[in-house]
């Protein structure tokens, strides 16, 4: 099957962008370099092409209390032009997708799901929400940037002229105008810095790109690929779909505990209290190497002579300048500071146990 193209797909090759095949779409993985445009972002500002992502819209009266039996967190702590982070449990608990909910009305509401994941999203909503509510993909009609990096602020309010923008908290949002086209405009990210996420029609996604572009020049920002993209969500240790997360682990597992909050009924919800009360077979560590070594996903964690899980999410941090991971193994056998060791190659390359994230949200805007 050919890849996907998002709109933006000619203005990256004008750039210079190395194009490469992920979820089914032609995306750039760099411009410049990884580090440089890692360093932009904590340091200045990155622009993103994610349009590549799912939307769907979930309306009608009966959206609310559907959304909430498929989810681990409490629908109540949504108000209008408010977002927040959650997942879709399967009836083991494990996740079938991580996601942004943001309520746009009582009665309507936007979903952010990964593109990998988009379809089977839809299914599993189509399955479950049955009465008084209504969904709709409309992916195909969607493009989404994301400017990340304290001078996202400075750059953005010259292109979207809106007082809202200017007392915009984390996590809520609001709908603005570009060339008389809405856009939602977010403050949220995936980069552990202050950002926006937009999102808005096909036809508009180039000028805005471009002219956030020129607005961006004389602070320093610059178009970031997905390479820069990963390293960024690592040092933050964002969960990733399909590394952290999957229909295997369940959220106490797979780092996002902090999303199973609701007290009305949902699916797996024995299941789920049950691991934050007692503990989950496996947890989340965060490792530190101790040489040059880098690690990479499913390389295998030991302690003690003995496997006790392996890396879901690994590479070079180009802040810290080592290589850094995450790993899903046996809970309970190892703490922070313990020494394990990562098998690379049929080498043992000795690691540190660190306490979580290896970068702390930003949040700061120039």
């Amino acid at each position: 099957m050919t890849a996907q193209r998002t709109f933006l797909y000619d203005d990256h090759i004008k750039l210079g962008a190395r194009m490469v095949e992920f979820a089914g779409w032609e995306l750039p993985v760099m411009y410049t370099s990884i580090i440089d445009e890692h360093m932009a972002v904590r340091q200045s500002a990155g622009i993103f092409d994610v349009s590549h992502m799912g939307e769907i819209v979930v309306k009608g009266r009966g959206a609310k209390a559907a959304l909430q039996r498929l989810i681990p967190t409490d629908m109540g702590r949504l108000e209008k032009g408010k977002s927040m982070y959650t997942c879709f449990l399967n009836e083991q608990g494990g996740i079938i997708d991580d996601l942004f909910i943001f309520m746009l009305s009582d009665n309507e509401y936007y979903l952010v799901v990964n593109a990998g994941t988009t379809e089977k999203d839809v299914e599993w909503l189509t399955l479950n929400c049955k009465t008084n509510v209504a969904i709709q993909d409309v992916s195909e009609v969607t493009s989404k940037i994301d400017i990340q990096g304290p001078q996202s602020y400075n750059i953005l309010k010259k292109i979207i002229k809106d007082d809202r923008l200017e007392g915009l908290q984390r996590f809520y949002f609001f709908t603005g105008t570009y060339k008389g086209e809405p856009v939602l405009v977010s403050q949220t990210g995936y980069t552990g810095e202050f950002g926006y996420e937009l999102f808005c029609i096909n036809n508009i996604i180039s000028r805005l790109w471009n002219d956030i572009l020129d607005a961006g020049k004389e602070y320093g920002l610059k178009p970031a690929g997905l390479g820069a993209r990963d390293t960024l969500r690592l040092e933050s240790c964002y969960s990733l779909y399909g590394h952290e997360l999957s229909e295997t682990i369940s959220p106490i597992e797979g780092g996002i505990g902090f999303v199973v909050n609701a007290t009305s009924d949902y699916i797996a919800k024995d299941i789920i209290e049950d691991q934050k009360k007692n503990g989950a077979p496996r947890e989340i560590l965060c490792l530190e190497m101790m040489d040059k070594a880098i690690p990479r996903s499913d390389y295998p964690v030991v302690y003690n002579k003995q496997d006790i899980g392996a890396i879901t999410s690994g590479g070079f941090s180009p802040l810290l300048k080592k290589g850094i991971a995450m790993a899903l193994v046996k809970r309970g056998l190892v703490t922070i500071h313990d020494e394990v060791s990562v098998g690379i190659r049929g080498k043992q390359s000795p690691a540190k146990v660190v306490a979580r994230p290896f970068y702390k949200y930003n949040g700061k805007r120039l």
